[in-house]
């Protein structure tokens, strides 16, 4: 078997891991990404960049570099009972500091990072690859078995991160089990076209049966997802098209367009709304990260932010932990420390609102529009976005990382 080395091996190339393995390569440190898949085409992944993303792009001089690909910004959000608006709030009365969110393909955001992470030397990325097997040394992972290309290459490393998602394959090795796991809802998003001169703006929806989350999406579409208890999408499909199409004429003018076209259930994709934890993310020489470590709902859309956090935190502990020849369990989980209590706020945020949204009590739905219409105008609805959308304080970034303008 092949044999090849480097400081850190990140599975997984999402968001978190190509931030990880830049900022990492910044330092002059050998880093290799692991994608699994053979390229970086992927829908519904986090397209939407909240405030706090933005002011970490902005404390790392990508900003610039990131608005050079195709985008959209977003400056407002709003709420709407079918097509009656409840209200309209601007990201600039909710963060004065980044008064907008931006909307990015994540193909795009990926290509991005990717590109600036290939004028780095040390940085390499192998598409088509994925974990098998830790290897492991005197109680430390000390690198992964990897099958790239339908050939097992075994990749030595001083640490090895796990970035490759949810259902984590790096986390099921190393039997790092989960604090908790909360999944009671899912999201059903699909794609439909913008109504002729609507605004992009961040939207939720409300039909008389169900709530949506309603985003932009470059150029002229909108990105629509339909939240459902667990195990109710299979119930409605059951039940054939027609269903489908009368709720979504009946929720929004926004829907119309998918509604008249829409010929088979593969147009739909499911997305499993779970919020997850785990108890430890860090072993000798492995560290969890992303959402692998931490997994948030789509409620907020605040997950890509959440793990692009982690991973510039991460790379700070990690250069310094392999500056000190000290890649220990207790040296690495200076990342848990520093954002576990940012993580589990945020958790039981997104808890509290998919409880709101998913109710099923009849009372409380027909009130339910009255209520978002009155904190969205008393100011309540902006207290609450601002603790979801941005960061309390700007992370604590060294200048090693920051890119030159």
């Amino acid at each position: 078997m092949e044999t090849v080395q480097t400081d850190v091996l990140i599975a997984g190339g999402g968001p978190a891991g190509m931030v990880l393995g830049l900022l990492l390569a910044k330092r002059g440190i050998d880093v290799l990404v692991l994608e699994q898949q053979a390229t970086f085409d992927r829908e519904y992944r986090g397209e939407v960049l909240q405030p706090r993303f933005v002011q970490m792009m902005q404390q790392l001089n990508l900003l610039t570099h990131l608005e050079q690909y195709p985008h959209m910004r977003l400056e407002a959000a709003e709420s709407y009972h079918k097509d009656r608006r409840l209200g309209h709030v601007e990201f600039r009365d909710v963060s004065p500091e980044i008064p907008y969110a931006i909307w990015m393909p994540q193909p795009i955001l990926l290509q991005a990072l990717r590109d600036k992470a290939q004028t780095l030397p040390s940085f390499r990325l192998w598409f088509h690859a994925s974990a098998k097997r830790l290897v492991q040394e005197n109680d430390s992972t000390v690198g992964l078995v990897v099958e790239k290309d339908g050939a097992e290459i075994e990749v030595r490393a001083k640490v090895t991160v796990g970035a490759d998602g949810r259902f984590s394959t790096v986390r099921r090795l190393a039997q790092m089990e989960l604090e908790y796991e909360h999944y009671e809802n899912d999201l059903i998003w699909f794609t439909s076209r913008r109504p002729h001169g609507e605004h992009p703006t961040l939207q939720i929806k409300l039909s008389d049966r169900h709530a949506y989350i309603v985003l932009p999406k470059y150029p002229d579409a909108v990105q629509g997802g339909m939240f459902l208890k667990k195990g109710e999408w299979k119930n409605l499909q059951s039940s054939g098209l027609e269903p489908i199409r009368a709720e979504f004429l009946a929720a929004s003018e926004a829907f119309a367009e998918f509604a008249g076209r829409v010929q088979s259930f593969r147009e739909f994709f499911l997305l499993q709304a779970r919020i997850m934890y785990a108890r430890e993310w860090a072993q000798n020489g492995l560290l969890l990260i992303g959402d692998a470590a931490h997994c948030a709902s789509p409620a907020g859309a605040v997950g890509v932010s959440l793990s692009v956090a982690t991973a510039i935190l991460a790379a700070d502990v990690i250069s310094r932990a392999l500056a000190d020849g000290d890649v220990s369990a207790a040296r690495l989980r200076e990342v848990q420390e520093m954002r576990s209590p940012e993580i589990r706020r945020v958790h039981a945020l997104q808890m509290r609102a998919e409880k709101g949204l998913m109710t099923r009590n009849k009372w409380v739905y027909q009130i339910r529009p009255y209520v978002i219409q009155f904190a969205m105008k008393s100011g309540l609805f902006k207290v609450f976005a601002r603790r979801l959308l941005l960061n309390g304080a700007p992370l604590p970034i060294s200048k090693e990382f920051t890119f030159e303008t």
